[in-house]
């Protein structure tokens, strides 16, 4: 049975998680009558939360937008993504979005349940971030908060893990969870391998931590985000170039991410790229966006691939008929 106080509560939960609830609904949810609940929802109106009412045999209750923002209930998973958004944020670098951020995060923080708060600090606390690593237009992909919380509780209390990726079975000493971009890592020693793996969280499966305590060693580097963004470099460079390019760095730096090439600077007016890609014509088209004159300095294949991109361009400006 629920007393007053716990069912309102309730009830303003079940309105926040769907636009709208008939008040039968409601009422076999909790338990009671028709009639409690809309006492309910008169209690709820006159301590200031704004529920409508839409009568009639389709009629139900929805939460209407207030002058003031009604407490919010999270569930467990909730509770741990809105942390991950908010640390997003206080990672940005914009000023204003950060303190808001970090005052969010604070008063989360201070009423989550012990067992809860746990599980938060060590995603705070083992998550590291670097901008690098993404591909322009590349999309997120969606992680399993529960996959990242357990990745993020075995790295800090050292557990061996086990888990599937790639098709076979792997036995993990996991030691930090790395934000490249806009995807999930995990840099962890491969025990059958012998060898550490920087291993994507989103194609981890099955993981689970261990009650054996991970072995202690030396990390892979000092820099575990741009150890992570040179292993993502080496998976992709799969070819490479040299190109000049007739623009200062400050012009087209913002182009060039550390995990796809770097940039020698050649005086204050020019520059040479030395870039990788999956294939020489991603890298043809990826640098006429420079929109800045280019030399190619090798490799003599980049310049079939731009004169194949001049045909191409030549086919579709003939294609025009005024």
């Amino acid at each position: 049975m629920w007393d007053t106080a716990g069912r309102l509560l309730r009830v303003l939960e079940l309105l926040q998680q769907r636009h709208e609830w008939g008040a039968a609904e409601l009422a076999e949810r909790l338990g009671v009558s028709t009639r409690t609940i809309r006492r309910d929802v008169d209690r709820l109106r006159a301590i200031g939360y704004p529920v409508d009412a839409r009568y009639g045999a389709d009629g139900g209750y929805h939460l209407a937008p207030g002058a003031n923002l009604p407490p919010l209930m999270f569930d467990a998973d909730e509770a741990v993504a809105t942390v991950l958004a908010l640390q997003e944020f206080n990672v940005s670098g914009a000023e204003l979005v950060s303190g808001s951020a970090v005052r969010a995060l604070t008063k989360l923080a201070a009423v989550m349940p012990r067992r809860l708060r746990g599980q938060v600090e060590a995603l705070v606390c083992q998550v590291r971030h670097t901008p690098h690593g993404t591909m322009r237009g590349q999309r997120p992909t969606p992680v399993a908060v529960e996959t990242l919380i357990a990745v993020a509780v075995a790295c800090r209390e050292r557990r061996r893990a086990t888990a599937a990726y790639d098709g076979a079975d792997c036995l993990l000493d996991p030691l930090s969870l790395v934000r490249a971009g806009q995807r999930w890592y995990v840099v962890a020693w491969e025990v059958n391998l012998a060898q550490w793996r920087t291993l994507r969280v989103d194609e981890l499966t099955d993981f689970t931590a261990t009650d054996r305590p991970a072995a202690d060693r030396e990390p892979p580097s000092p820099d575990l985000e741009a150890y992570v963004v040179e292993h993502l470099a080496i998976q992709t460079q799969q070819v490479h170039a040299t190109v000049r390019v007739e623009a200062p760095v400050a012009a087209i730096e913002m182009w060039i991410d550390p995990a796809w090439g770097w940039i020698e600077p050649v005086g204050d007016t020019a520059c040479v790229l030395h870039v990788g890609a999956d294939s020489l014509a991603s890298v043809a088209r990826w640098l006429l966006l420079l929109n800045a004159e280019l030399t190619i300095v090798e490799p003599a294949e980049l310049a079939t691939e731009y004169r194949n991109l001049a045909a191409v361009a030549l086919r579709a400006a003939d294609s025009f008929s005024p």
